[in-house]
C-alpha cells in the first residue's frame, strides 16, 4: 500500500509572479533582524553549531529546524530564524510553546557537500535529543522530536529518516517544500547547478552516494509506521511541487503557495502550516 495521500489546502492571491512573491518574502525574513537563539556547538569546524530558541525544561515540544538554500554555503540560517522564533511561541522563555533548536552546517562551497552536510546533520539531531536532556527537558519528550526541514533541509531531513529513523522512532519528519529527487535535479541543472554542486558529481558517474542519500531512492528504507510528510505549496517557483508528487508520502498542497509562505510567520498561509506541524 502506497503511504502517500494528498490533502489541498487554499488561500488568495496578491497579484504577482510566484518568483516576485519569492523573492520579495526573502528579502523580508532577512531583513526582520529577528534575535539569534543561544548558541551551542555540535562540533569543532565553524558552522556546526546551532541555536537554541525556548526553554527545554518547560517547553512542550521539542523542534529540530533544518533550514534551506539548496545546499549552498552563501545561505546561512538567518533566514529561518523568524520561524524558529515564532514556534518557539516567539518569548525567550518558550512556556507553553516548543524548544526549537535550529541548525547550521557544513554547505557546499565551503568544506560542506555530500556526504558531511547530511552527516552534520545526523551528529546535530543526536546531539539536540542529549542537550535537551541535560536542560531539563523529560526524557521522553527529548526523545520524541519534531524535525522540520525546509527545500534543502527538508531533503536532509527526509535522508537523515531514511538512515536514523529506527534510531528515535517517535520522531516525526515534516519536509516543507523539500527537495526530494537530488538525481532528476541533479541531470536537470536545476537551481544553476546547485544539487550536482553538493553531490560532486553526476548519478551516472557517483551512484553509490546517490543511493546514499538522495529521498526518493530511499524512500522505502523509511521504518514501518515512521511518521514522515510533506507539505508544499502549488505555485513554488523554486522546488516544483511535482518532485513532491512522486515522492511516496502523505502530502498537503497549499493552493497558490509558493517556497517561503512555508517558513513564513507573516505568511496568510501559516496559521495552517503551524497546525500541521503541531499534527
Amino acid at each position: 500500500m502506497s503511504r502517500a495521500g494528498t490533502r489541498r489546502v487554499g488561500a488568495g492571491h496578491d497579484g504577482t509572479t510566484p518568483a516576485q512573491r519569492e523573492s520579495a518574502q526573502l528579502a523580508s525574513l532577512l531583513a526582520r533582524g529577528t534575535a539569534a537563539g543561544t548558541r551551542h556547538t555540535y562540533g569543532d569546524r565553524p558552522d556546526q553549531h546551532l541555536e537554541l530558541y525556548g526553554d527545554p525544561a518547560t517547553a512542550e515540544q521539542g523542534i529540530i529546524l533544518i533550514h534551506g538554500g539548496y545546499f549552498r554555503q552563501r545561505v546561512d540560517l538567518t533566514h529561518a530564524r523568524p520561524l524558529a522564533a515564532e514556534l518557539a511561541g516567539g518569548d525567550a522563555s518558550g512556556r507553553g510553546g516548543a524548544v526549537v533548536a535550529l541548525l547550521e552546517y557544513r554547505r557546499a562551497g565551503g568544506d560542506g557537500g555530500h556526504p558531511r552536510t547530511l552527516e552534520d546533520v545526523s551528529t546535530a539531531v543526536a546531539h539536540c535529543v542529549r542537550l535537551w536532556q541535560e536542560l531539563g527537558m523529560r526524557p521522553e519528550g527529548a526523545a520524541a522530536p519534531l524535525i522540520a526541514g525546509h527545500s534543502a533541509g527538508g531533503c536532509l531531513a527526509l535522508a537523515w529518516a531514511t538512515h536514523h529513523g529506527a534510531d528515535l522512532p517517535q520522531a516525526r519528519v515534516r519536509a516543507l517544500a523539500p527537495i526530494t529527487d537530488l538525481i532528476r535535479e541533479a541531470r536537470g541543472g536545476l537551481a544553476e547547478g546547485a544539487v550536482l554542486d553538493y553531490m560532486g558529481a553526476l548519478p551516472d558517474e557517483a551512484p553509490e552516494a546517490y543511493r546514499w542519500e538522495d529521498p526518493r531512492s530511499r524512500a522505502a528504507l523509511l521504518p514501518d509506521g515512521f511518521d514522515a510528510r510533506i507539505i508544499h505549496g502549488t505555485d513554488d517557483a523554486t522546488v516544483d511541487i511535482g518532485f513532491s508528487r512522486d515522492m511516496p508520502l502523505p502530502r498537503t498542497e497549499l493552493d497558490g503557495a509558493c517556497h517561503f509562505d512555508v517558513i513564513d510567520p507573516a505568511s496568510p498561509y501559516f496559521a495552517g502550516v503551524r497546525d500541521w506541524l503541531a499534527g
